[in-house]
C-alpha cells in the first residue's frame, strides 16, 4: 500500500475522538523490503492517546486506546465473553491465526483483561511469536500487539537428565546475601518495600538438548567493583531549597507538561516561547518535539523531593573544571539533595575510562548504597553526571526507597548460604521453554531448562535469609 492508502486503513480501523489531534504519521521500509506504517493522535494534555501500527500491507501489528471514558452502569462482561470478542477481534484481523495459535493464558490488570495467545511447539510457547489483545469491561480492545507466526524450531532427539542438572547446581552454587526491593505484582510477598535476602539469579538456565550440563545463557557477571568511602561531609543547614533552584530551573523557563506517573509526579520545564524551526509528523520530530531542549523531573508523592532529573537542553560555559573538581561539585550536590543517605552511599571507581577524560564535555559518577555492613542494595544505584564547562548537574538518578525502611534490614543473615542452599536444593525442578537466539539474524529458537519451585511450579528467585522462605 501506498501511504495514503495505509492512512485511509489506519482511520478506518478507530473512530478517532475530534478532541484528538494527530501527533504522528511515519513510514519506514527495511532493506528487505518490510516495515511499518505508525500514526498516533493525543488531546492537548497527553492523557488520552490512540496509537496504530500496520505493516506495509496495511494489517494491523499494534493497537492502542487509551481514553478516559465514563465507567459503564451496566454490568460487565464475564471473561468468557470478553475471550469471545477478543477472538472475534483475532479473527477479523488474521483470519488464519486461531489455526496456528492457540489460547494459552489471561491476566486481569487495570480495568483490563488480557489474554495472550501463543504458537506452542511441545505445548510450550516460543517467545516473541502470537499476539496479546485487552478487553474492557464493555468487549472493546483497547490494546493488541501481534508478533506474528514463527518457523516451527526443530524438536530434540534426546534432552538432558534433570537429575544430572541438580547434580551440576549442588557443584556449583554459591549465594550472596543482597538487599532487594520486592513487590507484590511481582513477587510472592503480601506487601511491598525492601528485604535481605539471597539471590538465586545467576542460575537461570541450561541447554535441553545435550548430555552435559550446559549453561546456555550465562548473566554477566559483576566484574568485581572498588568502592571508596564518600569524603566526610561537615554538617550544613539546608535551608529553603526550592524544586527549581535544585534542578537549576530559570526564570525564562516554564513548565509544559506535569503527569501524573504512580508514586511520582512527572514535570517538564521548556524555554518560554520555545519553537521547532521546521517540524513534521515523523518519529524524530515528534520526539524532538517530546524531548529537545527540555528538563525532566521526577517527584515523590510521599516526601515532595526530587527522585530524579535530567536536562535534554545543552549547556556551554566557560569552565573546564577536572574529574576530581566535578566530582566534588556532585558531592555538594547530593550533600543537599540527599544528606541522610550519604554514610551509606559509595563511590563506585571506574578501572578504565573509555574516552580521554580532558575530552569529556561531561563526568558521571555512580554510587551503590549498601546497608552498613557490606551488603548492597541491588539496583539500588545514585547517579551524579556533572558538565565540566558550567560545572552545573544534568542528570540526576536518586534512590527509590526510604531510608528508613533501609535501617530496619537485619545487619546480616539469621540463616546461613549451606541452609539456604539446602532449602533451595530441596525445592528445586526443571521445566522446559523455548529460548530466542539473539546472536542468530534468523528465526532460531533453543529448547532449554529452567528452575523452578516443584511447590509452587514459580520460578525461584530469592530466600529470604530471616525466614528461609522461597520468593
Amino acid at each position: 500500500m501506498d501511504k495514503k492508502a495505509l492512512k485511509q486503513r489506519a482511520l478506518s480501523l478507530v473512530d478517532i475522538p475530534n478532541h484528538l489531534k494527530l501527533e504522528l504519521e511515519d513510514y519506514t521500509v527495511e532493506d528487505n523490503g518490510e516495515g511499518e506504517a505508525m500514526f498516533a493522535w493525543a488531546n492537548d494534555e497527553q492523557e488520552e492517546s490512540i496509537s496504530i501500527s500496520l505493516d506495509l500491507d496495511g494489517k494491523l501489528t499494534d493497537l492502542s486506546i487509551d481514553l478516559n471514558k465514563d465507567v459503564s452502569e451496566g454490568p460487565a462482561l464475564s471473561i468468557l465473553e470478553r475471550r469471545q470478542c477478543a477472538e472475534t477481534f483475532l479473527n477479523e484481523h488474521y483470519p488464519e491465526a486461531l489455526t496456528v495459535l492457540s489460547f494459552y493464558s489471561s491476566s486481569s490488570l487495570s480495568h483490563v483483561e488480557r489474554f495472550y495467545y501463543e504458537q506452542l511447539v511441545m505445548d510450550l510457547p516460543l517467545p516473541q511469536a502470537g499476539c496479546f489483545i485487552d478487553v474492557d469491561s464493555e468487549g472493546n480492545i483497547v490494546r493488541f500487539a501481534y508478533n506474528g507466526i514463527k518457523p516451527t524450531p526443530e524438536i530434540p532427539t534426546r534432552l538432558i537428565e534433570k537429575e544430572t542438572l541438580k547434580k551440576d547446581v549442588e557443584e556449583k552454587i554459591s549465594l550472596q546475601p543482597m538487599i532487594v526491593e520486592l513487590y507484590t505484582d511481582l513477587h510472592r510477598v503480601k506487601q511491598d518495600g525492601l528485604r535481605l535476602v539471597y539471590d538465586i539469579e545467576p542460575f537461570m538456565e541450561y541447554k535441553a538438548d545435550v548430555t552435559d550440563p550446559t549453561i546456555s545463557i550465562i548473566h554477566d557477571q559483576e566484574e568485581t567493583e572498588t568502592y571508596v568511602d564518600l569524603p566526610v561531609q561537615a554538617a550544613r543547614e539546608q535551608g529553603d531549597i526550592t524544586l527549581e533552584s535544585l534542578i537549576g530551573i530559570t526564570d525564562s523557563m516554564e513548565v509544559i507538561r506535569e503527569s501524573d506517573v504512580g508514586d511520582e509526579t512527572g514535570i517538564v520545564w521548556r524555554e518560554k516561547g520555545w519553537e521547532m524551526e521546521e517540524t513534521d509528523l515523523s518519529v524524530v520530530d515528534f520526539f524532538k518535539r517530546r524531548n529537545d531542549d527540555t528538563v525532566k523531573a521526577f517527584i515523590s508523592k510521599q516526601t515532595g523531593k526530587v527522585r530524579s532529573f535530567i536536562w535534554f537542553k545543552e549547556q556551554q560555559g566557560t569552565l573546564n573544571l577536572s574529574h576530581e573538581e566535578c566530582y566534588g561539585r556532585a558531592i555538594d550536590f547530593l550533600q543537599t539533595a540527599i544528606p541522610e543517605y550519604l554514610p551509606y552511599m559509595k563511590l563506585i571507581v571506574e578501572n578504565e575510562r573509555e574516552d580521554d577524560e580532558e575530552e569529556l564535555l561531561k563526568n558521571s559518577y555512580v554510587f551503590t548504597i549498601q546497608n552498613g555492613n557490606g551488603v548492597k542494595v541491588q539496583f539500588g544505584f545514585v547517579m551524579v553526571t556533572v558538565n565540566r564547562t558550567t560545572g552545573k548537574v544534568e542528570l540526576y538518578s536518586g534512590p527509590k526507597f526510604d531510608l528508613e525502611e533501609l535501617k530496619k534490614i537485619p545487619s546480616k543473615p539469621a540463616i546461613s548460604e549451606q541452609e539456604a542452599i539446602r532449602i533451595f536444593l530441596e525445592r528445586l525442578d526443571f521445566k522446559l521453554e523455548w529460548e530466542k537466539d539473539y546472536e542468530s539474524d534468523d528465526e532460531v529458537y533453543n529448547l532449554v531448562y529452567k528452575p523452578y519451585d516443584r511447590k509452587t511450579g514459580e520460578s525461584i528467585r530469592y530466600i529470604d535469609v530471616v525466614t528461609g522462605d522461597i520468593i
